[in-house]
């Protein structure tokens, strides 16, 4: 896996979203173009999160989140270690949530869960 990919992981599950986004962008410049709907998605996220957590936005989230989770449906369940469907099932919830609440999204945000390995000898 990437560094940045890594660090832009580690920056999103810390709710460090703006932070998140400015590693992630440079990634997603240089990347093969086949993972550029992917990364969209991650970023966009990162956005969405962002802007709820920051100024308390609910409705440009929730549309967000949404855009993101059709750029993860050609990259399920998993895609670059990440488990995708996970995380695109956790953003759809708090979606839900978020556009049945009237104020504020109890829920948590979700988090960026890694695919465990396994080694053979």
């Amino acid at each position: 896996m990437d560094a940045r990919l890594r660090e832009g992981i580690r920056l999103f599950n810390e709710q460090q979203f703006f932070e998140c986004h400015e590693i992630l962008e440079p990634y997603y410049q240089e990347t093969e173009a086949p993972n550029k709907p992917f990364l969209e998605g991650l970023i966009q996220l990162a956005a969405a999160f962002r802007l709820y957590r920051e100024f308390g936005e609910i409705k440009g989230p929730v549309r967000m989140v949404h855009q993101a989770l059709v750029r993860f449906e050609n990259y399920q369940p998993s895609f670059l270690e990440i488990c995708v469907n996970e995380l695109s099932q956790a953003a759809e919830a708090w979606a839900k949530a978020a556009e049945h609440a009237a104020d504020r999204v109890s829920s948590a945000l979700p988090k960026i869960k890694l695919q465990k390995r396994t080694f053979f000898s």
